[in-house]
């Protein structure tokens, strides 16, 4: 699992670079609908009204498999850019077409399992914001090696201990025009 997760990044990385330079070196002159705020901030938007619908489930279990606790939500957001759409065709595998209340969407599902001790948290995972993400690293000319949160999910706080294990089960739908 490590070994495809550095091969999945590598294959991200290159990609990112390759494909978005161009993008990035005007980002700040698209007015909100950029990759970047600024010099250090991403540019995130609510999934509210967008043509894309975020579901994120978080399923903890503690050393014996024993279920500790299941999170949900849809308070989301994403990047309002065509780099997010990029990520979504090119490094995502399996995609299916639903068809909910009448309306058409590309539907998109990552599940992985992950041990508290070797996760990548943000802060000390005892100190977690409840704030989960799809991110993609890339280096841009104006502003290095970032880590993008594609899509950005906020959940009622997660309750983790050493030995845990975590599965996050995420769900994309992406309005088909």
């Amino acid at each position: 699992m490590k070994k495809f997760v550095i091969v999945l990044l590598s294959v991200f990385f290159v990609a990112l670079v390759t494909g978005s330079i161009q993008y990035a070196s005007a980002d700040h002159s698209l007015e909100g609908q950029g990759i970047f705020k600024d010099e250090n901030s991403i540019n995130l938007v609510s999934t509210k009204d967008s043509k894309y619908q975020i579901h994120l489930q978080v399923v903890v279990r503690n050393a014996q498999g024993q279920l500790v606790s299941v999170s949900e939500s849809i308070d989301a957001k994403y990047i309002p850019h065509k780099i997010t759409d990029y990520i979504l065709d090119e490094e995502f595998g399996k995609k299916e077409i639903v068809i909910t209340n009448k309306m058409k969407y590309e539907k998109i599902q990552d599940i992985g399992t992950f041990d508290v001790q070797k996760y990548r948290f943000r802060t000390s995972y005892h100190d977690i914001l409840s704030t989960w993400s799809i991110e993609f690293t890339a280096d841009f000319p104006e502003h290095g090696m970032k880590n993008l949160p594609v899509f950005e999910v906020y959940t009622p706080h997660v309750y983790l201990t050493e030995d845990d294990t975590f599965t996050l089960h995420w769900t994309v739908l992406r309005e088909i025009n």
